[in-house]
C-alpha cells in the first residue's frame, strides 16, 4: 500500500517553551548556553528552519519558529536530548533535565506573531536580569541584540523578522517602538502591582501570557512518554507498533492508531498537528481518530 503523502505544514510559527525540570535550573554557566546555542544553530539549519525571535533564561527557554521542511519535533528533540546528555556529563549528574516535553503554540495570527516577539525578548527584564531597554543590550542569550546591534548571533533571522514590521528601513524603529510600549507596561504593571496588597493585579492585558498560563495548566499532569503509549496501544489491540505508525493491510490497525492517538492526546498532551507529521495523516483524520479511540477505550465499539 503506498504510504500517504506528508501533510504540508511548512512555513507555519510556532512559539516554543519548555522548563527545566521542578523549574529547576537549565543553564548555569556560559558553557551551558554556548552548548545549547550552538545545537540550536545546527538544527535550525539541517530543519530548514528560522528563529524569529528568542531568549534564554536560567529554569526556561522561548523562541519564535518558523517551520522548515523537517518537523519540528525533530529539531526539538535533537536540540532538548543532545543538550540533556551534555549538561548531564559535564556535571556527572543523571536523570531528566526538561520538565515533560517542549510546548508549541501555533500562531494562528499576526496579532499573536507581534505580541510573541516582544513579549519573548523581555523575558530578561520581566525576570530583573536586566534594568531597562538599554540594559537589555547587555544581555547575551536573547535575540534583541542580534536585532538591534546588528551583532549576527547566526539565530535569529532577522530580514524575516523585519517584514513582519513592515520591511525596508522603517521596520527595525516600529521593533524598538514596539518593545519601547511594552517595556512601560511591564513597568506600570509592576508599579501597580507595588501599590496593592494582593499579588494579583485583576484583568491583564498581556494577551500571550494569558495563552500561556492556559498551556502549563497541562503542566500539572503526570504525562508519559509517548514510546510508553504505543506500546500500550499494542498490547490493548494485538496490533504491532510498526503497524500503528504506519499503513498496514492488517485490518484491526485502524482501531490500534486511534487508540494511540487518543492516549496521546490525553496522557502526553501531544498536539494534533504532531500526529499529523508522526503518521501522514491530515488534520481531520487525526480529530476523528481521537474520537474513536475515546469511545473504544470508553467501550463504545
Amino acid at each position: 500500500m503506498p504510504r500517504k503523502a506528508r501533510v504540508d505544514v511548512a512555513g507555519q510559527y510556532y512559539h516554543v517553551i519548555s522548563r527545566g525540570i521542578e523549574r529547576r535550573e537549565i543553564f548555569s554557566q556560559n558553557e551551558d548556553y554556548e552548548d545549547f546555542l550552538e545545537r540550536f544553530r545546527v538544527w535550525l539549519e539541517n530543519c530548514g528552519a528560522k528563529c524569529m525571535a528568542w531568549c534564554l533564561m536560567p529554569n526556561h527557554f522561548h523562541f519564535l519558529l518558523l517551520r522548515g521542511e523537517r518537523p519540528l519535533s525533530e529539531l526539538m528533540h535533537h536540540l532538548m536530548t543532545g543538550y540533556a546528555v551534555n549538561y548531564n556529563l559535564r556535571r556527572n549528574r543523571c536523570g531528566h533535565l526538561f520538565q515533560n516535553r517542549y510546548k508549541s503554540i501555533l500562531c494562528s495570527c499576526e496579532e499573536y506573531f507581534l505580541e510573541a516577539v516582544p513579549y519573548i525578548h523581555l523575558n530578561p527584564l520581566k525576570a530583573g536580569l536586566a534594568k531597562d531597554l538599554n540594559d537589555l543590550m547587555n544581555y547575551p542569550w536573547c535575540g534583541h541584540r542580534a536585532l538591534v546591534a546588528g551583532d549576527a548571533d547566526g539565530i535569529l533571522c532577522v530580514p524575516a523578522l523585519l517584514e513582519h514590521y513592515g520591511g525596508g528601513e522603517p521596520a527595525l524603529p516600529r521593533y524598538v517602538a514596539a518593545m519601547e510600549v511594552k517595556a512601560a507596561e511591564l513597568e506600570r504593571e509592576r508599579a501597580e502591582a507595588r501599590r496593592r496588597v494582593s499579588r494579583f493585579s485583576g484583568e491583564t492585558k498581556d494577551f500571550v501570557g494569558d495563552i500561556l498560563k492556559k498551556v502549563e495548566r497541562l503542566e500539572e499532569r503526570p504525562f508519559r512518554p509517548r514510546a510508553e503509549l504505543l506500546a500500550e496501544a499494542s498490547r490493548l489491540t494485538g496490533v504491532a507498533c510498526g503497524d500503528i505508525l504506519h499503513p498496514s493491510r492488517i485490518r484491526a490497525a485502524a482501531k490500534a492508531r486511534a487508540v494511540y492517538c487518543y492516549l496521546c492526546r490525553e496522557q502526553a498532551g501531544v498536539s494534533g498537528q504532531e500526529l499529523m507529521e508522526e503518521l501522514e495523516i491530515k488534520q481531520s483524520g487525526i480529530s476523528k481518530l481521537i474520537a474513536k479511540g475515546r469511545a473504544l477505550l470508553a467501550g463504545n465499539n
